[in-house]
């Protein structure tokens, strides 16, 4: 409405009498072109927008504003290094730009390679997968393989030795050690030390023997955060000699895991996944088992795994209750020396039955 004269609906007339063609009006106050219209008009529009019709704030609203980009662009701008473009001198034979190559290599895990396929463009390895000739990953792969690959572009990766926070050069390092293994010669290397991971290479591991047999009172330590210690004292304290335990899961027909993620934790978690999904496949259309039967899982644990989703039975336990579950079990299943007794959390059948489906199914 217009608050201030009516409006004049005689001129109105005569304005649209003498247009021609279509016309569209947001309102009658925008036909009359009123005062108070106009004033809304300007309202609307955002602050000094009239200024961009004035020649003169026109032009500074433009300064300003260029100005402003421009120091914006100026901040996301930075130094390229010098980079030398060096043609190959002898291109290889098999290397075609845009065509990848792959490679089969290893990744070490608690001591146990895991075979994979590299692939390569120009040098550069982008994608890592499993190699399906390998009897350690049958062509998957796992979190760590897949992750090892970021590694090589890190950029905190440390490309030079340093020392003190400076780059020093190998001969360098040279120079520091020798003096003091010449040291360390008389006194059979007794103040030396030698810290590493678990060395399942055969070359690594030759050339650590030399350098024991060089100084014999020298130390070599193996330690890995989460390594295998326990395991393989459980495997000496069974066998009476340290052993890799390697399980055939495609040949279990019943399965109790006590505290033991072996779908998804370990070095060997790819085979142990292939063969427990073999045995729990059913085939044909009538729903008809396979050969050998499905398999089945008991799973006792003191956290949520993944094994323990896919067990068919499942007991959560108190981490306190672990140690004392095997050792019902054993007394259930006969083993000479062990005391039965009941464990908390556990119904009273439930141990029984586990031990009697174990005892039916030997071998």
């Amino acid at each position: 409405m217009n608050k201030g004269n009516d409006l004049d609906l005689t001129s109105i007339g005569s304005r649209l009498n003498a247009s021609s063609g279509k016309e569209f009006w947001r309102s009658l106050e925008e036909l009359a072109d009123t005062d108070e219209f106009q004033e809304l008009l300007h309202r609307e529009f955002p602050q000094q927008a009239s200024e961009f019709t004035d020649p003169v704030g026109r032009r500074r609203f433009l300064k300003l504003m260029g100005a402003s980009l421009a120091l914006a662009g100026l901040t996301a701008c930075t130094r390229q290094p010098t980079e030398i473009i060096t043609p190959y001198v002898r291109q290889p034979e098999e290397l075609v730009p845009g065509k990848p190559l792959f490679y089969a290599t290893a990744m070490p895990l608690d001591g146990i390679g895991t075979g994979l396929l590299v692939e390569n463009h120009e040098g550069r390895p982008t994608k890592v997968e499993g190699n399906p000739d390998h009897p350690a990953s049958l062509g998957a792969t796992d979190t760590f393989a897949q992750a090892a690959i970021l590694s090589l572009y890190d950029p905190d990766r440390s490309q030079t030795l340093t020392y003190l926070g400076e780059i020093q050069p190998w001969s360098a390092f040279l120079g520091a050690i020798r003096p003091a293994l010449s040291a360390q010669q008389p006194l059979g290397g007794a103040g030396l030390r030698i810290l590493t991971e678990t060395v399942t290479s055969p070359t690594l591991a030759n050339q650590l023997r030399n350098i024991l047999a060089a100084y014999p009172s020298a130390k070599w330590h193996q330690y890995d955060p989460a390594g295998r210690g326990s395991a393989r004292e459980g495997g000496r304290a069974a066998f009476g000699q340290y052993v890799n335990t390697i399980y055939k899961f495609e040949k279990a027909d019943v399965i109790l895991s006590i505290d033991s993620d072996f779908l998804n934790c370990g070095p060997a978690s790819l085979v142990y996944s292939r063969e427990f999904a073999s045995r729990r496949r059913v085939n044909g259309e009538a729903g008809e088992a396979n050969a050998k039967g499905m398999s089945r899982l008991y799973a006792v644990e003191s956290t949520p795994t993944l094994t323990g989703a896919k067990a068919d039975h499942k007991i959560p336990l108190r981490p306190s209750q672990v140690e004392p579950f095997p050792r019902a079990m054993a007394a259930a299943l006969g083993v000479q020396g062990a005391r039965a007794g009941s464990v908390e959390g556990v119904p009273a059948d439930w141990i029984p039955a586990v031990a009697r489906d174990l005892q039916g199914h030997r071998g």
